[in-house]
């Protein structure tokens, strides 16, 4: 059985053990009862509450300026494009293989 001491500010440090057991860090807010003669320590939920406002961006390469509908639709556009004209032309033959075909 681990054992602490209580200070002179009324503070009391939680062994090193423990804490890891418990996945205990510093800042951990903590509810204190006293429960028949027992000081009862329950950590309290960490888990913070996360908003739109919290996340909003966080997928954004910075330095990032938003982009209007026009310059979407025009790099849109573009990409569709390129990909048309990869799919319509054929590779040019080698003289190679024109030279064997003429045979």
């Amino acid at each position: 059985m681990d054992t602490a001491t209580l200070s002179s500010k009324g503070q009391l440090v939680i062994p090193r053990q423990v804490r890891a057991l418990a996945h205990l860090m510093a800042g951990d807010e903590f509810a204190v009862n006293y429960v028949q003669g027992e000081i009862r320590l329950r950590p309290l939920n960490r888990a913070k509450t996360t908003t739109i406002d919290d996340v909003a961006g966080c997928l954004a390469r910075f330095p990032h300026t938003p982009m209007t509908d026009e310059e979407a639709e025009k790099i849109t556009k573009a990409r569709l494009l390129a990909e048309d004209m990869a799919t319509m032309t054929k590779p040019k033959a080698t003289r190679k293989a024109q030279k064997s075909r003429v045979k």
